[in-house]
C-alpha cells in the first residue's frame, strides 16, 4: 500500500487540534466557582462605613437594617440561629455559612410581616421554636425547611413560649394562664390543655433543657418556679422588677438570673434564695444576659456598647467586647463548648466573639492535607505509536476523579486520538476492493482508573499517580476528500500507569500504556482540572436587608 499523505493534508488536523486547545483554555479561564453553601460575606453588601473589607469571620458575620432579636445554639454546637425581623437564619457553626433561611412566607397561614421575638431548639436539635409578635408560634423542622403554624392567639399577646422537653410547648395562650401544647403520637392531632392560672399576665418564660422546671415571670415582676411533672409551684421570688433582661435558667437548673433593677442582675439559687450573687453595672444592662453551658459564667450586654463576661462566683468581669458605632447587644448566646459568644445587636450586626482572642478559622479552612474536591479534567496530549511512519497519536481526553477516601480516588475517562502519518505508509491496504491511501489511525477509548494523591494545601499542589484499565476501538481512515475510505474496526484492551502534577487548575501528566494492538506506548498530556462544583447552579443570594 502506498504511504499516506504528508503535511499538506495533516495541516487540517493540526488546525483542528489548535482550535480545540484554544476553546479548552478559554473555558477554563471564564468558568467561575459557585460556592457549595452560601457564605456570610455575601450578606454584607449593605455593611457601610467602609467595613466591607473587614474580616467577617472574626468581627461580624453579617449586617441587616433590622435588630437581631434572638440568638440560640443547638446543644451539640453544630448550628446556631439568628433572627432579623420576620426571617430566621440557620448557620453552620463550624464554617460560618448559611444552612437555611426560614421566613413567614413558607407557611400559607402565617403573617409575612410578623417579627420573630424569641427562638429555642429542642435538646436533640431536630426542631426550632419561634415566637412572633402576631400571637403566632411556629415550629421549624431542621433539615427540611418546613414550617407549621402551631398555635394562633386569641387576641391577647403571646409574649413567650418554651419547650418543656423536646415535644411539648408551654405558652400563655390567652396572655395570662399557662397552657401546654403537645401532639398525640398515634393520631398526630394537637392537644392543648390549661395547666396553671396566674393572677396577672405572663411576661416571660424560661425552662431547663429537660423541661422539668420552668420559670414564669409575671407582669408584676414576680418569678414563679414551676415543676412541670406535678404542675406545682415550688417557689416564687418577689425581689425582681421587669426590665429588658428576661430571667434565665442555668443549664443544670440550679441557678437563675433576673434583674433587680436596670443596673443590677441577681444570680440566685432555686433551692435557697439566700444563696445569691449580684452583678452591678453603672451604665446599666441593655437587653439580654445568658449563662454559659457550665453555669459558671454570665454574658451580658451593657448600655455603653460593651458585652461583658462575668464569673458568677466572684462577680468580677473576666472579658469584654466593644461594639461599633454606639451599638448595643440585643441578643446573646454562649456556644456549648464555651469558646464563642454570638452577639446580635440593635443595629443589625451579628458578631462571633472568639473568647481566646484568636482569629476564627472555619472548618473548611483548617489545615487538611487531603482536603480535595472532585474534578472534571480536560486535556490534550501526545502518545508515541512505536513506528517510524507516524508522527504520533494526538489525543483529546475527558476524565472525572472522585476523591472518595483521600488520598485514594476513583475515576473514569474517555479519549479520542488521531495518529498522523509522517512518511510513506509501508503497506498496501485494501477495503472492499478500494485501496486506502496514507490512512490516519483514529482511536476511541474508555477506561476506569484508581489513583493515589498527595495534596499540599499551602501551595495548592497535587502530586499523583494512577493506574487505568479499559478498552479501545481503532480504525484506519483515508482522509481524502474525494475518495474517503476506512478499514474495519479493531477492538483491543489496554492498561496504563501515569504520574502527574497539578497546580491550581493546571495539570500535566504522563506515563506508559500497553495496548493489545500496538503494544507499548508512551504518553504525555496537559490540561485543566475543574472542580465539579463549577457546574452547579448558583443559589439565589439571600437578601436580609429588606
Amino acid at each position: 500500500m502506498e504511504e499516506f499523505f504528508l503535511f499538506g493534508v495533516s495541516s487540517r488536523v493540526r488546525k483542528f487540534f489548535c482550535a480545540l486547545f484554544i476553546i479548552t483554555v478559554c473555558f477554563s479561564l471564564f468558568s467561575q466557582e459557585s460556592p457549595d453553601s452560601q457564605s456570610a460575606s455575601s450578606l454584607n453588601s449593605d455593611a457601610g462605613d467602609g467595613e466591607g473589607d473587614k474580616d467577617l469571620t472574626q468581627d461580624y458575620l453579617a449586617k441587616s437594617a433590622y435588630p437581631v432579636n434572638a440568638v440560640v445554639w443547638t446543644r451539640d454546637g453544630k448550628y446556631f440561629a439568628t433572627s432579623w425581623n420576620n426571617s430566621i437564619i440557620l448557620w453552620n457553626a463550624g464554617s460560618n455559612t448559611i444552612a437555611a433561611i426560614y421566613s413567614n412566607s413558607v407557611n400559607e397561614n402565617s403573617n409575612p410581616l410578623a417579627n420573630v421575638t424569641s427562638l429555642q431548639f429542642t435538646s436533640d436539635g431536630r426542631y426550632m421554636l419561634s415566637v412572633r409578635d402576631d400571637n403566632t408560634v411556629l415550629v421549624h423542622s431542621i433539615g427540611t425547611n418546613s414550617d407549621s403554624t402551631l398555635i394562633n392567639g386569641t387576641g391577647s399577646s403571646i409574649p413567650d413560649a418554651v419547650y418543656a422537653g423536646d415535644y411539648k410547648i408551654l405558652l400563655p395562650l390567652d396572655g395570662q394562664n399557662l397552657y401546654e401544647s403537645y401532639r398525640l403520637t398515634e393520631s398526630g392531632n394537637q392537644m392543648i390543655e390549661e395547666r396553671l392560672d396566674f393572677a396577672d399576665g405572663i411576661w416571660a418564660l424560661a425552662s431547663t433543657p429537660t423541661g422539668q422546671r420552668v420559670l414564669v415571670t409575671s407582669e408584676s415582676g414576680t418569678v414563679h418556679l414551676i415543676d412541670t411533672g406535678s404542675w406545682e409551684e415550688l417557689a416564687n421570688y418577689t425581689r425582681y422588677t421587669l426590665s429588658r433582661v428576661k430571667p434565665r435558667f442555668s443549664q443544670d437548673g440550679i441557678y437563675f438570673l433576673a434583674a433587680q433593677d436596670q443596673n443590677s442582675l441577681i444570680i440566685s439559687s432555686t433551692a435557697d434564695e439566700s444563696d445569691f450573687y449580684i452583678l452591678e453595672e453603672d451604665a446599666g444592662f441593655s437587653y439580654t444576659a445568658e449563662f454559659s453551658s457550665d453555669g459558671l459564667k454570665i454574658v451580658a450586654g451593657i448600655n455603653d456598647g460593651n458585652v461583658k463576661i462575668y464569673d458568677i462566683a466572684s462577680g468580677l468581669e473576666e472579658n469584654s467586647f466593644k461594639l461599633m458605632y454606639g451599638d448595643m447587644a440585643k441578643s446573646l448566646a454562649f456556644s456549648p463548648d464555651g469558646k464563642y459568644v454570638i452577639i446580635g445587636t440593635a443595629l443589625g450586626y451579628i458578631y462571633r466573639w472568639v473568647l481566646d482572642g484568636s482569629e476564627f478559622v472555619p472548618e473548611d479552612e483548617l489545615p487538611q492535607e487531603n482536603k480535595l474536591e472532585n474534578s472534571l479534567t480536560l486535556g490534550i496530549g501526545y502518545s508515541r505509536l512505536g513506528t517510524d511512519y507516524y508522527l504520533g497519536n494526538f489525543l483529546f481526553d475527558v476524565s472525572y476523579r472522585n476523591y472518595f477516601r483521600p488520598p485514594f480516588y476513583l475515576g473514569a475517562g474517555l479519549g479520542l486520538g488521531a495518529g498522523i502519518p509522517g512518511s510513506e505508509f509501508p503497506y498496501t491496504y485494501y477495503e472492499d476492493g478500494s485501496q486506502l491511501s496514507n490512512p490516519f489511525i483514529y482511536t476511541l477509548n474508555s477506561n476506569a482508573l484508581i489513583g493515589l494523591v498527595y495534596y499540599n494545601k499551602k501551595y495548592d499542589i497535587h502530586v499523583f499517580s494512577e493506574a487505568g484499565l479499559g478498552w479501545n476501538i481503532r480504525m484506519l481512515f483515508d482522509n481524502s476528500l474525494q475518495y474517503p475510505h476506512r478499514s474495519k474496526p479493531y477492538f483491543g484492551g489496554y492498561g496504563e500507569l501515569l504520574v502527574g502534577l497539578q497546580w491550581k487548575w493546571a495539570r500535566v501528566w504522563g506515563g506508559f500504556q500497553y495496548d493489545s494492538n500496538l503494544h507499548w506506548l508512551s504518553k504525555v498530556c496537559v490540561g485543566v482540572a475543574m472542580p465539579t462544583r463549577t457546574f452547579r447552579k448558583s443559589g439565589k443570594k439571600a437578601d436580609v436587608s429588606e
